[in-house]
C-alpha cells in the first residue's frame, strides 16, 4: 500500500495523519520495512528489533489488540513467511487515496450528524482478528492482514460505521454496562452506515452478513426478540459477547454478531415511531431510553 502517511515523524519514521481531533497512525509500512530489512536475521535478534521499533511507541494500542512487546515480536516473526503476501496486498491499496477518502467521509459525517468524530486510527499488519474495528473506547484498527481488506472500497465502506462509534464515545455521556448498550450502539452504527451510503450497499453488507443470513434473521425475528428480552439488561460478559461476536451463532442458519441486527431493528423502530429526524436523539440519549421509546 502506498503510504498512508501525511507527514513523517522525524524521531521514529512512522506515519501520522491528523485532521482536527482524528489521527491516523500507519504502522503497517514500518512493519514491512523492518520485515524486508531483517528477513535473514536470527529470529531472536529480529524479535528484539520488532519489539523496540514497532511495539514501544504504540504500546497502548498493541496491548489492547495483540499483547505486549513479546507477543508483537512473536507474531511478526511468525508472519515472516507471509511477507510476499503482504507485499502484494500492499500494492493493491492506494494509501494516498485512502487518506483522502477518510478525510472526506469524516468531514461529511460531521456535517450530517452535527458532531465531530474524535479518536485515533491505527493501520497495521496483524493477526486479522478484525478487519476494521474498535480497541476499547480509545482507538480503531484497520488490520490489513484481514482478507476483506483487499481494496480501498472495501476498507472505506465501514468508515461511517466506525466514525459513528467515535462520535458516540465522545458525545454520549450515558454509562450502561448491560447488553442493551452495545446492541443499540452497533445497531445505530449499522443504521448510520446505511444512511450515509444510501443504496450503494445492501443492508446485509452494512450488517456484515450474507443475504441468506439476513433473510434468516427476518424469518426468526420473534425468536430473536424473545432472546433479546431475556438478556437485554444482563451484565454477564459472556452474554454480552454472544450478541457481539461473529463467531457465536444463536442457530446454524443465523449469523454471529446477532446484536447488530437486533440493534438495527430497534433503531429502525425508534425512527419510524418518533420521526425521520429522531435518529439524532440516539447520539445523546441512553440506550435504555431509545429501546423503551422504540416500540420494538
Amino acid at each position: 500500500m502506498r503510504s498512508l502517511v501525511l507527514f513523517i515523524l522525524l524521531f521514529n519514521a512512522l506515519g501520522v495523519y491528523s485532521q482536527n481531533s482524528l489521527e491516523v497512525y500507519d504502522i503497517s509500512q514500518k512493519q514491512l520495512e523492518l520485515m524486508r530489512k531483517y528477513k535473514d536475521m536470527d529470529a531472536k535478534d529480529r524479535g528484539k528489533i520488532f519489539a523496540d521499533k514497532i511495539y514501544t511507541t504504540y504500546s497502548q494500542f498493541w496491548v489492547g489488540y495483540l499483547g505486549n512487546g513479546d507477543a508483537v515480536a512473536r507474531w511478526m516473526n511468525g508472519a515472516m513467511n507471509r511477507l510476499p503476501e503482504f507485499e502484494t496486498r500492499n500494492q493493491a491499496i492506494n494509501g494516498k487515496q485512502l487518506i483522502k477518502q477518510f478525510r472526506q467521509v469524516a468531514k461529511e459525517m460531521t456535517k450530517l450528524t452535527g458532531h465531530e468524530p474524535k479518536g485515533k486510527w491505527y493501520v497495521i499488519y496483524g493477526p486479522a482478528w478484525t478487519d476494521l474495528g474498535g480497541i476499547g473506547d480509545f482507538a480503531m484498527v484497520i488490520d490489513l492482514s484481514h482478507a476483506s481488506n483487499s481494496s480501498n472500497e472495501k476498507i472505506m465502506r465501514m468508515f461511517p460505521h466506525e466514525l459513528t462509534h467515535q462520535i458516540m464515545t465522545n458525545v454520549n455521556k450515558n454509562k450502561d454496562n448491560s447488553a442493551i448498550s452495545p446492541i443499540i450502539g452497533e445497531g445505530f452504527a449499522v443504521w448510520m452506515n446505511q444512511k450515509y451510503w444510501g443504496n450503494k450497499y445492501t443492508l446485509a453488507q452494512n450488517l456484515g452478513y450474507t443475504e441468506s443470513e439476513l433473510q434468516a434473521c427476518d424469518k426468526s425475528i420473534e425468536a430473536l426478540k424473545k432472546m433479546f428480552l431475556a438478556n437485554k439488561y444482563s451484565t454477564d460478559k459472556d452474554v454480552i459477547e454472544g450478541f457481539r461476536n461473529r463467531a457465536q451463532k444463536p442457530a446454524p442458519t443465523l449469523p454471529g454478531a446477532i446484536g447488530y441486527y437486533i440493534g438495527y431493528k430497534i433503531v429502525e423502530a425508534y425512527v419510524r415511531k418518533n420521526g425521520e429526524n429522531s435518529w439524532r436523539d440516539i447520539f445523546v440519549k441512553s440506550p435504555r431510553e431509545i429501546y423503551e421509546s422504540s416500540g420494538f
